[in-house]
């Protein structure tokens, strides 16, 4: 493992989809305003359409500009929204939503994971963290 990587979880203490998709559109402004690119994968359309919609209304004054994956070209936003497989990593950073443990993380300069209090993301989160550990990484964590 390169020193340059790293592996970080934000765990909320709320358990809601609502909260943690806020937070999650707060985590992306930020990202854009350090100027870094950033693949999103999701593990369904819809939730990747309501992210969009989302990211569209977020601030009218901070527009974060992105695309979905499916778009990307040499002109593409330096966000991207992907369900399933990123056909083309952006190798900066990598913010995981997807249920299932993204093996190309590696790519990546920052992987991210966002969990909450649900028992569904607690127990992923405590398997993802086993992974990353198990890989070499020592994964920081940030309870929100």
């Amino acid at each position: 493992m390169s020193g340059e990587q790293d592996v970080v979880f934000y765990v909320l203490s709320s358990d809601g989809d609502a909260e943690r998709e806020a937070f999650i559109a707060k985590l992306v402004n930020k990202i854009h305003r350090e100027n870094r690119l950033c693949d999103i994968r999701f593990d369904e359309e819809q939730a990747r359409t309501r992210f969009d919609t989302q990211l569209w209304q977020y601030q009218p004054q901070a527009f974060i500009p992105h695309v979905l994956g499916e778009e990307v070209n040499e002109l593409a936003a330096p966000i991207r929204l992907w369900s399933e497989n990123i056909a083309q990593p952006c190798q900066d950073v990598l913010l995981n939503i997807h249920p299932v443990f993204p093996e190309t993380f590696e790519q990546y300069r920052r992987t991210i994971e966002v969990l909450d209090q649900s028992e569904r993301l607690i127990q992923m989160g405590r398997e993802r963290w086993k992974t990353y550990k198990a890989k070499g990484f020592e994964p920081v964590v940030h309870k929100i």
